[in-house]
């Protein structure tokens, strides 16, 4: 992942899908909070979103987000709903952590404050997708799941599936107690690279960045695709908001992507 620094907005890129020029793309930093709340004046919000999309190279008014809940929930979305979410909560998609487009000109963006953003891209078919893979996220195949949609749906080949996992809560930041672990162990058995002793007795950490490629694998997406950015959203105050480090007043930063027209 490349840092680049257009406009007033720094933002980030992964090599991978920035090898192909057909595609937008981006990972927002910590410098401007771009998540609504009722803690925050809109109206900072909708420059921010402004800004954003004027150093990324797409159109706000184009922009789709959904009212994510944690769960496997994935939508395919059209031109038509172009912009819902992108200046507002109130018309955002409901209750969906995945969306899937086959449609250029219109960019999904999935919000972020330690959960794992995702997104991918089947260029044959010219099919994206953004995804928000929070735990509870992983834990239900988020990730599998949208690759599922993207197959059934439009014909996508997952071995054609390039993917980018993106920033947020690291394995050394991510300490759970034994009931969260459990679910882990429990899908992935014996894989101590994705569940291991925490720092504190009774308490274990988990890498959520490991255990979403390990589902695009499964479901067949072939490893030399994907590209994970590394990067620990509460290690880093200066780069990425953290719910885990800053609380109910952490902002929000997004991942997006996007045909152009």
């Amino acid at each position: 992942m490349e840092k680049l620094l257009s406009g007033d907005f720094p933002f980030y890129r992964f090599r991978n899908l920035s090898a192909y020029p057909e595609l937008m793309h981006f990972v927002s930093s910590g410098v401007k909070n771009i998540g609504f709340s009722d803690r925050e004046n809109p109206e900072i919000i909708q420059h921010n979103r402004r800004s954003l999309a004027e150093a990324a190279g797409f159109e706000v008014e184009r922009l789709i987000t959904a009212r994510q809940v944690h769960s496997a929930t994935v939508r395919i979305v059209t031109a038509e709903e172009a912009g819902r979410g992108a200046l507002d909560r109130e018309s955002r998609i409901p209750a969906t952590d995945a969306l899937v487009t086959n449609q250029p000109g219109i960019c999904l963006m999935v919000l972020s404050a330690d959960c794992v953003p995702v997104l991918l891209f089947e260029p044959e078919k010219r099919v994206v997708a953004a995804v928000h893979a929070g735990w509870r996220g992983t834990a239900a195949n988020i990730v599998v799941e949208t690759v599922r949609v993207m197959q059934e749906n439009f014909g996508c080949d997952p071995q054609r599936v390039v993917a980018a996992i993106g920033p947020s809560i690291g394995k050394c930041c991510f300490e759970v107690g034994e009931e969260v672990a459990r679910v882990f162990q429990q899908l992935f058995p014996g894989n101590q690279a994705i569940v291991g002793l925490g720092k504190q007795p009774g308490k274990y950490q988990v890498d959520l960045w490991e255990a979403n490629r390990k589902e695009l694998l499964a479901c067949g997406v072939k490893n030399e695709n994907i590209e994970v950015a590394g990067m620990c959203s509460v290690c880093h105050p200066d780069l990425f908001f953290s719910y885990r480090r800053e609380g109910e007043k952490a902002g929000r930063f997004g991942a997006g992507i996007g045909m152009k027209s």
